[in-house]
């Protein structure tokens, strides 16, 4: 394809639809950014000559004149995505599926797909390079998502979005066979790659967490659910210590950490008011600091092996001593 239709095209994509309205100079900055080598007098030219083809105009008697798709416009791509745009939808459409509703990402697949061609048109335009040069590598153990059935998760998402009752067959982690359940979706929590329903058991006002992954043979129903009285997502969060997350306490924690974790954790603090002294070795430190008390900092100080001790709160000591020397025990054998 012609660079000067590469550019038509993507000038029809940059102009917004009225009662938006986009300058020449904006046009100019926006074929720019998108790697088009123009000035500003042949975009103006560019956009009367596209004018008599599409149903675009510009403001008249007013200056800057301004340039837009006609209101009443239809059938047409065109005013499509800006590589700005097409970038933007691409990072969401790989990173925040998992907190679409599923009815909204099957509407949003189709804008999905044109955003990759727009970027595919366009490999050489800085916008486009973004996407193979940045990505997010996440902190987590190695292990893959546990598969969930594309099924539930509609239910699910539907069931929550439609504040409906949902009934689904569920086996628990310390269970064999699953049983049938209906439920009333308070809340729907992604703890990595791993997603879980809050939700209330039949008539049961306690909250249960439920992973979706356990979930098969999904139903949503036509009754609507009940709402949990004064429930708070974020507070419901923290006071989840059996999913890691924070108790709400605060502890003074002390370690002696190796040299390397020592080096670590001066450039990734564990609080604003961490501290590290030497010990007069040269391969140890003792590290301080006010923490959130959580299961998900046992976690980490288990992954750290014999690089961490704990020295202080003493109930985190012997917690942890109990564990190691059983774990001793059992690789003794």
């Amino acid at each position: 394809m012609a660079d000067t239709t590469l550019r038509y095209l993507e000038t029809l994509r940059i102009l917004p639809r009225y009662p938006r309205k986009a300058n020449v100079e904006e046009v100019h900055r926006d074929l720019t950014a998108a790697g088009f080598r123009i000035d500003r007098r042949s975009v103006e030219r560019d956009l009367h000559r596209l004018s008599r083809q599409f149903p675009i105009a510009c403001t008249e008697g007013v200056r800057p004149a301004g340039w837009y798709w006609a209101p009443d416009s239809t059938g047409l791509n065109a005013p499509g995505l800006t590589t700005q745009e097409a970038l933007e939808l691409d990072l969401l459409g790989r990173y925040l599926k998992p907190l679409l509703p599923a009815s909204s990402w099957d509407s949003l697949k189709p804008r999905l797909d044109g955003a990759k061609a727009t970027l595919r048109t366009l490999p050489d335009a800085p916008l486009a390079r973004w996407r193979q040069r940045v990505t997010v590598a996440h902190d987590l153990p190695p292990l893959l998502a546990p598969r969930t059935d594309a099924s539930v998760v509609d239910a699910v998402h539907e069931a929550l979005l439609q504040k409906r009752q949902l009934e689904v067959s569920y086996r628990a982690a310390d269970k064999e066979t699953a049983k049938r359940y209906v439920v009333h979706p308070v809340a729907l929590i992604h703890q990595g790659t791993v997603a879980y329903l809050v939700a209330m058991i039949l008539n049961y006002d306690n909250l249960s967490i439920m992973a979706l992954h356990r979930m098969a043979k999904p139903k949503v129903m036509k009754e609507t659910a009940r709402d949990k009285y004064g429930f708070d997502l974020p507070a419901y969060v923290a006071e989840q210590q059996s999913l890691g997350f924070p108790t709400g306490k605060n502890i003074r924690l002390k370690l002696r950490v190796s040299w390397w974790l020592a080096r670590m954790l001066d450039e990734r603090r564990l609080s604003d008011d961490q501290r590290i002294k030497p010990t007069g070795e040269d391969d140890e430190a003792i590290v301080t600091a006010t923490v959130a008390e959580s299961e998900r900092l046992v976690w980490w100080l288990r992954s750290h092996g014999v690089a961490v001790e704990v020295l202080a709160p003493k109930g985190l000591r012997k917690r942890l001593a109990a564990e190691y020397a059983e774990l001793s025990a059992t690789y003794e054998h």
